[in-house]
């Protein structure tokens, strides 16, 4: 369904983005992930498409601003990965329904493997829809599953609220009910000083006053990433946002649309960052 935003075979092999894998890797990766932990849980034997299960398997984030090379990469067609999704999915319904089951599903049950692969997915539906936002327009289409919010009005004036001293606890307890993934167990305690918090999330009103500032291009408001991030991308503004002749425009997944300044600012860590610094 997320896919079929796509307009034609061409978008599915231009890069959105440098630093990603064009997007027939993503829509292959997910079934891949899926067969590769099924077979170290014991619950297949065989491989479906061992090509695809090597080609698929690992280069979903960057490790460099620039390591990722074409030559490498011999892709398969949307035709050949849609048919080997298939085959996953058939092969996991065949599972779900045939498989010995024994609860509680926790790190050593098999099934274990099922939530992982499930979780692994959405996340995957998430990081995709970004990188098809990211895409040209011109090879991406209007879905009728995936319209956006349409709603919008005046932006909220943003204020600091006190956020009172206590202690945070993180983390998760291996007998938790609940999938999660390695990185979420165990059990980390902080005492918190009292700060301030801004009451809403910052809109996109609120980030063009940065905008205006110059805040992009004034180099003391950013970390040492942030401006080896700014200097790789040429960065000016918000991703999504466009400028035009008359006025901003905001870029939504499959569409361009008149810039809602009411809606929180969609940015990454080193933008938010320099804006912080900036206030």
């Amino acid at each position: 369904s997320l896919f079929s935003t796509l307009a034609s075979e061409q978008a599915y092999y231009q890069k959105p983005i440098p630093l990603r894998h064009p997007l027939i890797f993503y829509y292959g990766h997910t079934a891949t992930f899926f067969v590769n932990k099924l077979l170290l849980a014991g619950l297949i034997e065989q491989r479906i498409d061992a090509r695809f299960e090597s080609m698929f398997a690992i280069g979903v984030d960057e490790m460099s601003w620039d390591d990722l090379d074409d030559g490498h990469y011999d892709w398969p067609t949307v035709t050949e990965v849609k048919a080997y999704r298939q085959q996953l999915k058939d092969l996991i319904n065949n599972l779900i329904e045939t498989a010995p089951l024994e609860l509680p599903i926790n790190w050593k049950n098999p099934w274990w493997t099922i939530l992982m692969g499930i979780g692994h997915e959405q996340i995957h539906i998430e990081t995709s829809s970004v990188l098809i936002r990211q895409q040209a327009l011109n090879l991406v289409q209007i879905n009728d599953a995936w319209r956006p919010w349409t709603k919008t009005g005046t932006a909220p004036n943003n204020e600091l609220v006190a956020i009172s001293a206590g202690k945070v606890t993180l983390g998760k307890s291996s007998d938790d009910a609940i999938y999660g993934w390695d990185n979420e167990y165990g059990s980390h305690q902080a005492d918190i000083n009292e700060f301030q918090a801004s009451k809403f999330l910052v809109s996109n009103s609120e980030f063009l006053a940065f905008v205006e500032a110059e805040g992009y291009q004034t180099d003391e408001y950013w970390l040492v990433e942030g401006l080896e991030w700014k200097s790789f991308t040429k960065a000016s503004h918000p991703t999504f946002w466009h400028k035009s002749e008359q006025s901003w425009q905001l870029r939504l997944m499959t569409e361009m649309v008149t810039m809602p300044w009411d809606w929180p600012v969609d940015v990454n860590y080193h933008e938010a960052k320099a804006f912080c610094n900036w206030k």
